[in-house]
């Protein structure tokens, strides 16, 4: 299989890529070319700022793909230039989404969103400007004929490999004892590791799913419980903030529940390792 993975040289969408090189598929990477990898020989490279058509089509050229892997469109633009570059490159075309396209709330279906019924929305911080982008750009895949497509909706994926270390500092803060806020630390969350992540776009592509599905550990965790899970780890008592502060704001700070339903993957065959199995190895780890 001839597979092309955008944005397929750090954190899960590297994993994902090593996975198809170590099952013999022909895999071609396309980034920007920033950002130095460890495939050696074993990949073809395309250099292209995916939010600039022409780079796109000049970088890819004659080009065509069994399965698109998208790991970075981030607005409708980008998806606009997307269908229109591989309009005849591709039959199967996977999108890495969010669990931010889900307002607050718990055990939230796939259903709950439909791209196809998308309303615009004015987003008042960068949260919500990262969700109304990726609720935009599901509606432009979503309304194309050119190809099939499936949306993979993640909630915050975590990982040794993260590089944006949003775990990571919430570990350091307890250690330092910096402060940390959480508005509300009985809210539960969903989470997912990096090594899944990867594997359920494998899972995908390997069935060639089309749809949306929603993909997590099966239990949550209440934040509370996170920090407890820290505090536990690293031996030391964590700085809780009772009144908001910008500087302390936790990444994992939500006011309230908010976790994915993950029913339909696990019925149709992938399911994500409980958070026992990796969360804890993981807060070890990186303590």
């Amino acid at each position: 299989m001839k597979v092309l993975v955008i944005g397929g040289t750090r954190y899960f969408g590297k994993r994902l890529v090593h996975y198809l090189i170590n099952e013999g598929h022909e895999v071609w990477v396309m980034s920007r070319g920033q950002v130095e990898d460890d495939f050696g020989a074993k990949v073809h490279r395309l250099k292209a700022d995916r939010s600039s058509k022409v780079e796109m089509t000049h970088a890819l050229g004659n080009l065509q793909f069994d399965v698109v892997v998208d790991q970075v469109c981030m607005n409708a633009q980008q998806a606009l230039i997307a269908t229109e570059v591989f309009a005849e490159k591709t039959s199967f075309y996977v999108m890495t989404s969010t669990m931010s396209v889900y307002d607050w709330g718990a055990n939230l279906r796939e259903d709950e969103v439909n791209p196809f019924l998308y309303q615009k929305k004015t987003p008042k911080n960068p949260m919500e400007e990262y969700a109304e982008g990726k609720r935009s750009a599901e509606n432009v895949f979503a309304g194309q004929n050119s190809f099939a497509w499936a949306f993979a909706r993640f909630p915050i994926v975590l990982g040794e490999d993260d590089y944006t270390l949003r775990l990571h500092g919430q570990v350091e803060k307890v250690k330092s004892g910096a402060p940390i806020y959480y508005p509300n630390l009985n809210a539960r969350f969903s989470f997912i590791s990096s090594e899944d992540a990867a594997k359920s776009l494998l899972w995908l592509i390997h069935g060639r799913r089309e749809g949306i599905y929603n993909f997590a550990s099966e239990d949550t965790l209440k934040l509370g419980e996170l920090v407890g899970l820290i505090e536990k780890t690293t031996g030391k008592k964590a700085h809780l903030l009772s009144e908001p502060s910008e500087a302390a704001w936790s990444p994992f700070g939500i006011p309230s529940d908010w976790y994915l339903n993950v029913e339909k993957a696990k019925r149709e065959g992938f399911q994500a390792k409980p958070l026992n199995e990796w969360l804890i190895p993981l807060v070890q780890k990186i303590s």
